[in-house]
């Protein structure tokens, strides 16, 4: 009950959720750090990290970027009340670090180690910031770090409000 009863709150995952989490990491900023992300984001941001943060989730269904769609979340095996890295860091077809774990170590690495990069890198290294801004928001998802079979609440059909809906769209959006 009360955690339902306060569902607007439950509204963190999703776009406003994202941006609020990418503006608060962007406020906690060491200066140096803060130049940093604003060098690289894209014009369009206007300096401002969280106008982007949900960037992976509008372009993880095109085909340039379809190969990111395990990253958003992490399944382990029903029951199974451990997250084990090398054994629920796969996608469906058995990809080792294809999880949002995987992703947040691997675009850590590349953002801690541009120098090591040749001088085009900065288009990657933006796409790096993206998506680790983005993928910290869903690693602190409970509905983007579950069970297998539950398909992170999107099987778990309920009625909210008198609406045929799923855990996960309910837990994201609060509607």
């Amino acid at each position: 009950g009360l955690v339902l009863a306060s569902a607007p709150a439950a509204r963190a995952w999703s776009t406003e959720g994202h941006m609020l989490t990418c503006q608060i990491a962007q406020d906690l900023l060491e200066p140096a750090a803060a130049q940093a992300v604003k060098n690289l984001l894209p014009e369009e941001a206007g300096g401002d990290l969280s106008a982007m943060c949900v960037w992976p989730d509008q372009v993880r269904h095109w085909y340039k970027y379809r190969w990111t769609s395990p990253l958003h979340f992490i399944d382990t095996p029903d029951k199974a009340c451990t997250f084990d890295y090398a054994r629920d860091c796969h996608d469906p077809s058995g990809a080792k670090d294809m999880c949002v774990a995987g992703a947040v170590a691997n675009f850590t690495s590349q953002l801690m180690h541009y120098k090591q990069g040749s001088a085009d890198r900065k288009y990657n290294l933006t796409e790096a910031l993206l998506f680790l801004s983005h993928f910290m928001g869903d690693i602190h998802q409970p509905m983007h770090v579950g069970f297998t079979s539950d398909m992170g609440g999107n099987s778990v059909n309920l009625r909210w409000f008198k609406h045929k809906s799923n855990l996960h769209h309910v837990y994201g959006t609060g509607r």
